[in-house]
């Protein structure tokens, strides 16, 4: 019996939601040039009667765009379509990050410090390099500091320091604030205890230039991995067949309690209370990892520290001249570039002549053999890592190490003394 086959009803046909076809309206405008990079969209306003949409339709859509990082939103002022080239940092939000510096924050220190080439990483990872920054300091007294903003990329950075008279080695805690950050980076300070209350405060905080393991559970770090540098230059020593190799570490202050010491005043606090520089450390452990390696041998009489400064390595230098001319030291991996040259020039004053090396930027070409530090490149990785931070919240602690490297120049030559 021939049964007549019925066909199935045909599937209804699924027609987009307003919001979505509100979006890909707006989408397709962007793409044609309509609404051209940088310009500012209609108001929330206008668009709805140009879209033919209701208020809350043309919200949904543009909230979908602003997610996708195709448009962005200036507050009190619009919203605007992104420039591909340079996105914000944070889709949908402008943040504010502060950056926090262990000494006052001027104009000249960003240029020739070393916290300066950290932060302009970060400034130029950020989109900030070409702004010109406002400087918010109005009194000697107060915590200095500079901002920079560029809304296109939705980011302002804010960096602040102590202020000019104080010796705290960190900013005002109340300043920090009162800036109300999304996040901060910490650049070089390594005052526990203020540490502590820094991080407390509950923002995403990254710490450069201070490998500490008390935070390493509650913080990312970045630092200069001294362990390349400081093995490339015993091995330089050791294959031009110098022995005695010693290492001169450095030492630093400690922070003036009150604030308000006078500089007489502080150099009479400082007596007594000296205490290594905690990068002096790691440089330490790099230096003795090489002495293994290169079958030589570095006694606890071969390791000291000092005050940088002429007048702190005359001491260390005379002890050396007491000795017997065969344990006197033939080569010296120091803190710093300027420490090595400080006691390369003291050694020839009494007829010693040594090769010296220590860290240093890399602007330098002085007598003593560089080992390279690049803050750029520190500031580049610290500026990435919080925005990861940032992006994924919940990620474990992260700890970045940025390679120093050898000077592959020889030092200029120093001559040798006449007898």
């Amino acid at each position: 019996m021939y049964m007549k086959k019925t066909s199935s009803p045909p599937a209804p046909v699924r027609t987009a939601s307003k919001h979505h076809r509100a979006r890909e309206e707006l989408r397709r405008r962007i793409a044609k040039g309509v609404y051209a990079p940088g310009t500012r969209l209609p108001t929330e306003v206008e668009l709805p009667k140009l879209l033919d949409a209701g208020k809350q339709t043309v919200v949904r859509a543009l909230n979908d765009l602003v997610r996708e990082g195709l448009i962005y939103r200036r507050r009190g002022d619009g919203t605007y379509v992104t420039d591909r080239a340079e996105p914000p940092l944070v889709p949908g939000r402008h943040i504010r990050i502060g950056v926090l510096w262990p000494r006052s924050v001027l104009a000249g220190r960003l240029e020739t410090e070393f916290q300066g080439a950290i932060t302009r990483g970060m400034l130029a990872s950020w989109g900030l390099d070409r702004v010109t920054p406002l400087w918010s300091r109005s009194s000697e007294r107060e915590p200095t500091g500079a901002v920079w903003t560029n809304p296109a990329r939705g980011v302002t950075a804010e960096c602040l320091g102590e202020s000019v008279y104080t010796r705290l080695r960190h900013p005002d805690l109340e300043a920090v604030r009162a800036g109300r950050f999304d996040a901060l980076v910490s650049v070089s300070i390594i005052e526990e205890a203020w540490l502590e209350s820094l991080l407390g405060l509950g923002k995403p905080t990254l710490l450069v230039d201070f490998p500490n393991e008390r935070f390493a559970q509650r913080a990312d770090q970045v630092f200069v991995d001294p362990v390349p540098g400081y093995r490339a230059v015993v091995r330089r020593f050791a294959e031009e067949g110098l022995r005695r190799i010693h290492f001169v570490g450095g030492y630093m202050g400690v922070p003036d309690p009150t604030g308000k010491m006078t500089t007489e005043e502080y150099i009479r606090f400082q007596r007594g209370r000296q205490r290594v520089d905690p990068d002096s450390y790691l440089r330490l452990s790099a230096y003795r990892m090489a002495i293994d390696e290169c079958g030589l041998t570095a006694g606890e009489e071969m390791v000291h520290f000092t005050w940088y400064g002429p007048e702190t390595c005359r001491p260390l230098v005379d002890a050396w001249m007491a000795l017997p001319a065969t344990q006197r030291p033939d080569a010296l991996v120091c803190h710093s570039a300027g420490q090595a040259e400080e006691l390369m020039a003291a050694c020839s004053e009494r007829g010693l002549y040594v090769k010296a090396a220590g860290c240093a930027d890399e602007r330098y070409g002085g007598p003593a053999i560089g080992i390279h530090a690049d803050g750029m490149e520190l500031g580049r990785a610290a500026a990435t890592l919080l925005l990861g931070r940032m992006h994924w919240p919940d990620r474990l602690p992260l700890r970045v190490g940025v390679p120093m490297r050898l000077d592959r120049q020889r030092a200029a030559p120093q001559p040798v003394p006449s007898p």
